[in-house]
């Protein structure tokens, strides 16, 4: 099984790591739970403003969640929930966005069970690099005016179900039904920075105008290992766009040292 780490960063992450090693705990089951919270609670804000009224006291927001879920979700999510609940929120939204996070995460902990964290992260950037370079595939999965989430998510399914594992095709298929046009891109490569990050690795990702060899890309790897000090897990794009050059994105920071991006801004300092 995959070494797997909390990512410290993302709320209830930790509650969610101790419920998952609870023995006997399916992950995915976990997951789904929190994805169906996560569209209840978007779909029926009442519930959301009482599960979050800080008026309420910790213990009569918990009964009510005992009383709404416990006979539909597992344990380990009532666990998690329970410690969901008790926080202070300022905007019911803010449950719904973390209640899928988790439900993101629980897939990742149930790839990561039968040690294929590896295998997910490729797969999501390997999905991502073909809707960044087909825009009407992109668009179509992405466009909330063209077909519910569920619709969105059939077309997911029939263009790379067969070409992608269980847990990366779950993992779409959310992506697909909760972004909006112009954010697909951004979740996918979101959850393979996470799936990295269990395995306490950094996620890097580097566009290039054309193909590095084995040898440029093992010597980019021990640069950036000893500028971050910790394992980097490469994804090489080809983009010929950048003309000459890279582009590089590690964790928050993002270089663009791309021939393409000089000239424009010589020329715009050629405008003014």
């Amino acid at each position: 099984m995959t070494q797997m780490r909390t990512i410290e960063s993302v709320p209830f992450a930790g509650d969610l790591a101790a419920a998952l090693a609870v023995p006997g705990t399916d992950a995915m089951r976990v997951a789904e739970d929190f994805f169906g919270l996560a569209d209840l609670f978007k779909e029926n804000a009442r519930l959301g403003r009482a599960l979050t009224d800080p008026a309420r006291s910790t213990a009569d927001k918990r009964s009510l969640a005992a009383q709404a879920f416990a006979s539909h979700v597992t344990g380990a999510t009532m666990t998690v929930l329970n410690a969901l609940v008790a926080e202070h929120w300022r905007r019911p939204a803010d449950v719904t966005d973390t209640l899928e996070v988790l439900g993101i995460l629980g897939v990742l902990n149930a790839a990561g069970a039968h040690s294929a964290l590896d295998q997910v992260r490729e797969e999501l950037f390997q999905v991502r690099y073909f809707l960044a370079h087909h825009r009407e595939v992109r668009v179509r999965l992405s466009d909330t005016s063209k077909g519910n989430s569920h619709e969105r998510g059939d077309i997911a399914s029939r263009l790379f179900a067969q070409r992608v594992s269980v847990w990366t095709m779950r993992l779409l298929r959310r992506a697909v039904g909760r972004s909006n046009h112009g954010r697909l891109l951004h979740n996918l490569r979101r959850y393979a920075q996470w799936a990295a990050t269990m395995q306490d690795r950094l996620f890097v990702t580097v566009a290039t105008a054309s193909p590095m060899s084995q040898t440029q890309v093992e010597r980019l790897r021990a640069i950036l290992t000893k500028r971050y000090g910790t394992p980097i897990d490469l994804a090489i794009s080809i983009d010929p766009d950048i003309v000459g050059g890279f582009r590089l994105r590690a964790g928050m920071t993002a270089i663009d040292a791309s021939l393409a991006s000089r000239i424009s801004a010589a020329r715009d300092a050629i405008a003014s």
